[in-house]
């Protein structure tokens, strides 16, 4: 890991260490991918999961888009997760705390039928840890049909901004200070076609009760 890219404000911001890389990378859900294609700018949001230096997108193996950035010499993965409102005595010293990650990369084809169950299972796990045990594994022919593309943490770097307005408030005549954000999740609602005497998993309560204790 290369975490020597100059950012062009805020160096204080700038996080090296890779346990708080990787720690901003798992907890994040959403990425966007931004690329180049005969010079005209495209971008794409997507899911993403994360197994040691690099993480993983996937689609259809019919996506164009996903064979598009498997085409291009480098795309720029980012991850921006959003703590918390930053309200200021001035509208110009307003800001917001985030975590942010930022890496450049080929977007490489995963050929390995081994490799794309496990990243598959590390995908289903992050966005709800424990339910692979409860699922069949991916047959082959749904592996086949389905792209799964790598990219690197090699070039990468982070961005932190935490805490509050800064500086001494005594005099100042509106409330000022920081509103705290995060994701919560809402009560799971059992399909209607499916018996109710399916009991809701462990895993799904746990991960429901976990959110909405962090707001």
């Amino acid at each position: 890991m290369k975490t020597n890219l100059k950012p062009s404000r805020y160096p204080g911001r700038v996080c090296s260490e890779a346990r708080e890389i990787y720690e901003i990378l798992d907890e994040g859900r959403f990425c966007t991918i931004a690329y180049a294609v005969n010079e005209e700018p495209h971008q794409l949001p997507t899911g993403y999961c994360r197994l040691h230096d690099k993480v993983y997108i996937h689609g259809s193996s019919k996506s164009h888009f996903l064979h598009q950035l498997a085409d291009v010499r480098q795309v720029c993965f980012n991850v921006m997760l959003f703590d918390g409102l930053v309200l200021a005595p001035t509208a110009f010293d307003h800001s917001v705390n985030y975590r942010s990650v930022i890496a450049y990369s080929p977007a490489k084809k995963v050929e390995s039928m081994a490799k794309k169950r496990e990243v598959l299972e590390c995908f289903t796990n992050k966005y709800i840890p424990g339910r692979m045990k409860d699922l069949a594994a991916p047959s082959d022919q749904q592996l086949s049909a389905t792209l799964v593309l790598e990219i690197s943490l090699e070039y990468v770097s982070a961005k932190v901004r935490s805490g509050t307005v800064g500086g001494d408030l005594s005099d100042a005549e509106v409330w000022s200070g920081v509103v705290p954000a995060a994701i919560a999740y809402g009560v799971p609602e059992q399909d209607s076609s499916q018996s109710s005497t399916i009991p809701v998993p462990g895993y799904l309560t746990e991960m429901v009760v976990k959110s909405n204790s962090q707001c």
